[in-house]
């Protein structure tokens, strides 16, 4: 089925698609398969219609679409166009071992720790707080913390060239 972009007034993306749903719903008349909102994408919804014709009839008199698809001469989008916006991104990714992060929510919220083991299949990381004085390492969640400052090989090298 053909994909169509809808171009919506920023920040009114989930409302806009709810109420677009809603409304092909009340109409099965109109051929409309889908509606999605890309996370990634501020400013766009797309619909799966059977044509053009069925997305102009469900967006006749809707607030918040910028421009009519008829209008602006929309043309199909093929699938493949959408793919980085259907797969899901790994939480940890570009997060490495020996960066410093901070911890942004649980019970360690605000504090600093460095990423000493990172479990690519639980999407968790193992760290340790820099402000404690024991040095215990910690398993949190890789949602749960944000890259403050890259590991460069110097900071690797002076941690793997002491001995205990």
């Amino acid at each position: 089925m053909p994909i169509y972009a809808l171009r919506t007034t920023m920040g009114q993306e989930q409302s806009l698609s709810v109420h677009l749903a809603r409304r092909a719903e009340l109409r099965p008349h109109l051929k409309i398969y889908s509606v999605l909102v890309p996370g990634g994408l501020k400013g766009y919804i797309f619909v799966e219609a059977e044509s053009i014709d069925e997305v102009e009839v469900l967006v006749e008199g809707m607030r918040h679409v910028r421009k009519r698809p008829r209008a602006s001469r929309a043309e199909e989008i093929p699938i493949d166009q959408l793919d980085h916006f259907l797969i899901p991104r790994p939480v940890i990714e570009g997060v490495d071992i020996h960066d410093i992060v901070e911890v942004i929510s649980g019970p360690f919220k605000g504090s600093r720790a460095r990423v000493i083991d990172i479990n690519v299949g639980k999407e968790e990381v193992t760290v340790e707080l820099l402000a404690m004085d024991l040095q215990i390492p910690v398993k949190i969640s890789g949602d749960a913390i944000r890259v403050i400052e890259k590991a460069t090989d110097k900071t690797e090298e002076a941690d793997d060239g002491y001995l205990l």
